[in-house]
């Protein structure tokens, strides 16, 4: 059983509306009623009387009604009581060098459950990324992997396809796909010198290759890049939801259906033990749990 069933079961309760239900949780209704059909398979009893024009609550729904209330609302008091134990001597910094379609809802999240603790956002850009973590610029980061470093606690978040970028002119420009192959022989938008290697590795398709690009511009931000790809004729491989966030004039993002999928993950650094650092990962899987469907095709990697 998990908490975010009885928090939708008590929600379906008090509005007795799949739809309104789903709509004050922010959530799809078929998550609403995929999440309440396995509570009642867990239970083994109907909680809900559903037919074509009502929604009513069963004898054995309205019995576990009352205990789920004060399941939720125990719980809710001990959350409340944690959080205050999280002293105001710190504050927490969260990086990235490129915005992600739940960067806001991450962010918010955790706003919302620590208003007192002081929280700020940092650019990083591509080449410190990871060291930014290491060297305590940030507390968190959140990046695209490949990361290998045993210096950071990396936490998966979700995987996902990538895209292509191309230039307005270039010659696949028109195409409604392409693939990998086309775009070996291209200059790439490289990942600035001191990036991990295996990260620079994946977005410029070396493994594809057998070796880096035989050309390349090295870049240091996401606008670097595009500016890159529209202006010098490179091309480049982001994350496909990244790229949807980005509304560039001389760029045009395609999909790249036989590379490799990417992961974003949030990284701290592995020796760490503040508080702060744990409520935040806790907020970020909360999230990735309960709004990933805000992210089309994205396949969540929190266990």
């Amino acid at each position: 059983m998990e908490l975010r069933q009885l928090r939708y079961f008590l929600r379906v309760a008090e509005t007795l509306h799949f739809g309104r239900a789903a709509e004050q949780e922010n959530i799809a209704a078929s998550v609403v009623s995929t999440q309440i059909a396995r509570l009642e398979r867990e239970l083994g009893v109907d909680l809900f009387r559903r037919t074509s024009r009502r929604v009513t609550l069963t004898l054995a729904g309205d019995s576990f009604r009352e205990h789920a209330e004060t399941a939720l609302a125990s719980l809710d008091a001990g959350t409340a009581a944690a959080r205050r134990s999280i002293v105001q001597v710190q504050r927490l910094r969260v990086g990235s060098f490129a915005d992600d379609p739940l960067t806001h809802r991450f962010l918010s999240t955790f706003r919302s459950r620590y208003p007192r603790v002081p929280l700020s956002y940092v650019e990083l850009s591509i080449s410190h990324q990871v060291s930014s973590v290491i060297e305590g610029d940030v507390d968190l980061a959140f990046v695209w992997l490949p990361v290998d470093d045993p210096r950071v606690m990396i936490d998966p978040l979700y995987s996902e396809m990538p895209v292509a970028a191309l230039s307005s002119a270039h010659r696949l420009a028109n195409e409604s796909r392409v693939h990998v192959d086309d775009l070996l022989g291209d200059s790439f938008a490289l990942a600035a010198a001191g990036t991990p290697p295996e990260w620079r590795a994946h977005w410029s398709l070396d493994v594809y290759r057998g070796g880096p690009p035989l050309r390349s511009i090295e870049v240091s931000s996401a606008r670097e890049s595009l500016a890159a790809v529209a202006y010098s004729g490179t091309v480049d491989t982001m994350s496909t939801n990244s790229a949807a966030l980005w509304n560039h004039p001389g760029v045009r993002f395609l999909p790249l259906p036989d590379a490799r999928p990417t992961s974003l993950a949030l990284i701290s650094a592995a020796d760490s033990s503040e508080p702060l650092v744990q409520a935040f990962r806790e907020v970020v899987a909360d999230v990735v749990n309960s709004e990933l469907h805000a992210v089309p095709g994205a396949v969540s990697l929190v266990s």
